[in-house]
């Protein structure tokens, strides 16, 4: 899959590029990046580091090998709020990006996106996501058919593409979108796990071992997904993007031993709204609340040890605010800062091992100052830090074994490359560890990153 990744990137050349970040287009920051990875999460279960049907809940935010440096790294190595908000106004492209996590180890990650004319108003959009993070593997095609008319009003049917088809999900959606200045008003309406009934219910054993486990729904998932991105007046944008999952129940078990395994009820919603002032069309300020809420509650079946009756609940919420300033002609600069606060409760209802209530929080920002021109020599210069503190089960959940209670890290970095609005973007980037950790962590360096940004 990666292969073909590769032969669409190279095969580029040629094709017509969309709208991007200009001297004349309008500073503006989007939560879409944010809502799409949040999306992920749930749709590909499978690819998260303890897999679907992890002990440790949904979002698996802790990893045994996450060091204290992760949140910082996390900050370094992302796209910055110009490079999601001009991803989104492109309809066909491709960007990766890589930073250094450990000695040896990279964290990376791609997005592909192809948009291909099937008439005057269908089209067919193929997407795919990579990524390889301490906490999720995930390699997902996913392909739309879309109608459109003129005014911006369509209607979608995505699926899936996994290999493991009982994980497939579908979803369908509706309602305008204007791509060139990101104005939006839309639902989906998704069934995920929406063939793993028929799979194992209807077609049985055909094709399978009697020893596999299997999966059945009492209660099918299925979500709904509301997308709101609207200016307001001249000067004002609000944007709102929420999804929900109700109550899903499902009953895990072996094929030649049905009471042995387990029954698990699901839960998953996230909800952000952002709302950007725009007094000239070189400054933008504005401030964000995001929250994401998973839990899953497991009741073992009658011959099931007792330590599959317990419950997890997660739940990542994060404020702060942000400012895009377009000092001069070239010159930019990104700046936001934000908390996040990060409970996470275990309950055994049995005492079979020790209850996990866990929360820390966190204070983060990144000031950017870019030189970004339409074409040419691009740079920067950023401060970014991440200060997060333990304030409750200290050492209950794994990872952050050098810094159990917390970090403080403060870094310097430097980035440069070059772009080509509507084209390319190819940025390389060096980080100074300003606060190192005595005795574990004593170099100045911190890592380095790169993105690659293509369009056409």
């Amino acid at each position: 899959m990666r292969a073909a990744l590769l032969l669409c990137l190279l095969g580029f050349g040629g094709a017509a590029a969309a709208r991007g970040q200009s001297d004349s287009t309008p500073l503006v920051a989007t939560l879409r990046y944010w809502a799409d990875q949040t999306w992920l999460t749930l749709i590909d279960r499978d690819a998260a580091a303890g897999g679907r049907f992890s002990v440790d809940g949904i979002l698996q935010r802790f990893q045994h090998e996450i060091d204290p440096d992760y949140g910082m790294d996390k900050i370094r190595f992302g796209f910055g709020m110009l490079d999601n908000a001009e991803w989104y106004r492109h309809s066909s492209g491709a960007r990766c990006y890589a930073g250094s996590i450990t000695t040896t180890t990279f964290a990376e990650g791609c997005q592909f996106q192809q948009s291909v004319s099937l008439g005057r108003r269908w089209s067919t959009n193929l997407r795919f996501d990579t990524a390889n993070l301490m906490e999720v593997t995930r390699s997902l095609p996913r392909v739309a058919f879309v109608r459109r008319s003129g005014d911006g009003v369509f209607f979608s049917l995505e699926t899936t593409l996994v290999p493991f088809k009982p994980s497939t999900t579908i979803e369908a959606g509706f309602g305008v979108l204007h791509p060139k200045d990101g104005r939006e008003i839309s639902v989906y309406f998704g069934a995920p796990a929406v063939v793993s009934n028929l799979i194992y219910d209807d077609i049985g054993l055909v094709g399978m071992n009697s020893g596999d486990s299997a999966l059945h729904y009492s209660r099918q998932p299925y979500t709904v997904r509301l997308n709101v991105d609207q200016p307001i007046g001249r000067h004002w944008r609000v944007e709102t993007r929420l999804g929900v999952m109700p109550l899903a129940t499902v009953r895990r078990y072996l094929r030649t031993h049905p009471d042995s395994a387990f029954s698990q009820d699901e839960w998953y919603n996230f909800a952000g709204v952002q709302i950007q002032f725009l007094p000239t069309s070189r400054v933008t300020v504005g401030g964000y609340v995001r929250s994401v809420f998973a839990q899953i509650d497991r009741s073992p079946a009658p011959y099931a040890p007792p330590e599959f009756d317990f419950r997890v609940t997660e739940r990542t919420t994060e404020a702060g605010g942000l400012l895009l300033w377009h000092i001069g002609p070239g010159w930019m600069s990104e700046n936001w800062v934000g908390y996040t606060w990060r409970p996470y409760v275990k309950t055994y209802r049995q005492d079979v091992a020790p209850d996990v209530d866990y929360e820390d929080v966190a204070l983060s920002g990144q000031f950017v100052l870019e030189r970004r021109p339409n074409h040419g020599f691009e740079g920067s210069l950023a401060y970014e830090w991440h200060n997060m503190d333990v304030i409750r089960g200290v050492g209950e959940v794994p990872g952050n074994y050098e810094a159990p209670a917390g970090r403080h890290n403060h870094e310097i970095r430097f980035q440069f490359g070059s772009r080509s609005t509507n084209r390319y973007s190819f940025q390389m980037g060096l980080a100074a560890d300003l606060d190192p950790i005595p005795g574990v962590r004593a170099s100045w360096f911190a890592g380095g990153d790169a993105r690659i940004i293509l369009y056409w």
